[in-house]
């Protein structure tokens, strides 16, 4: 079920970090935009591509798969180079969530760049019963992607 941008802030489960990267925000968000590079940094992906005739902006769409959690299709909801990259789940094999939103802003500090990431959810039974372990891991996986982002970008 695609949601808009607001459901980041409105979501019933919502799981937020930060991680800080030693690169220009326009270097990491161009790392983001590129769809094919997700899975040398990104835990748990090992899929992505893109999918339709556009491969940046909102409304273009990309396919990921993720161990564990299953695959997703997501549709891009906010393109800001070097500011936000946003997108909305528009179909899953997934039996944890109903909708998600995830939202990732760059920040400059210091030459580097601070990532502030929300994961938002409409969870469903399986999702609220996980609800505990998925706040506990996902930051996790969040600060292991900056930390791999960060040695990628190198």
């Amino acid at each position: 079920e695609p949601q808009p941008l607001t459901f980041a802030d409105t979501a019933p489960l919502r799981v937020t970090d930060s991680a800080t990267v030693a690169a220009s925000p326009g270097r990491v968000f161009d790392a983001f935009a590129d769809t094919a590079s997700w899975p040398r940094w990104f835990p748990l992906m090992h899929r992505a591509r893109w999918v339709g005739p556009e491969t940046a902006g909102v409304g273009s769409e990309r396919e990921v798969a993720l161990h564990l959690l299953g695959a997703y299709r997501e549709r891009f909801i906010a393109w800001e180079p070097g500011e936000r990259f946003a997108f909305t789940m528009t179909k899953s094999s997934s039996p944890m969530a109903r909708a998600i939103v995830e939202d990732f802003r760059f920040t400059d500090v210091g030459g580097r760049t601070r990532i502030d990431w929300v994961l938002a959810a409409d969870p469903r039974t399986l999702g609220k019963i996980a609800r505990p372990a998925l706040e506990q891991i996902m930051p996790r996986v969040f600060r292991r992607a900056g930390k791999q982002l960060e040695r990628y970008l190198g």
